[in-house]
């Protein structure tokens, strides 16, 4: 009996939801350069796997000089958050487009302080699940 190792990983959440939210501005996992302080940054911050399916948990922070900027921008990326479950996200490197199963807000945005008195952010979490990219 021959058993066939599956070698295929879990597509990296944050460069899927880099690419998910990039219309709505700069996306990185680090907060935008001081330029403008516009930005969306992605993190994953737990979460597990069952080997099928990997449920990460993920932070937004929404980063902009002025609250209602912020606030904003972090409703609209919790549209689109509500709105990602079966969309083919096609991102560099993977096999096959990633379609992500479900999406919940864990947290939603909410108003966090920040060092730096010239900049304000929200900050939401979300729960994902996904699987791994079907082989070729």
């Amino acid at each position: 009996m021959v058993v066939e190792i599956d070698e295929t990983l879990f597509p990296d959440i944050q460069e899927v939801l880099m690419v998910y939210l990039a219309p709505l501005g700069e996306t990185d996992t680090e907060p935008p350069p001081t330029d403008d302080g516009i930005g969306i940054q992605i993190n994953r911050v737990g979460g597990h796997d069952d080997g099928i399916s990997d449920y990460p948990r993920v932070q937004i922070t929404c980063h902009h000089p002025d609250p209602r900027g912020a606030s904003k921008l972090a409703r609209q990326v919790r549209n689109l958050m509500d709105r990602i479950a079966g969309e083919a996200i096609v991102v560099e490197d993977e096999p096959k487009p990633i379609c992500i199963d479900s999406c919940r807000v864990d947290t939603p945005p909410e108003a966090e302080p920040y060092e730096n008195p010239d900049a304000r952010r929200e900050v939401a979490y979300y729960a994902l699940s996904l699987q791994k990219p079907w082989r070729r």
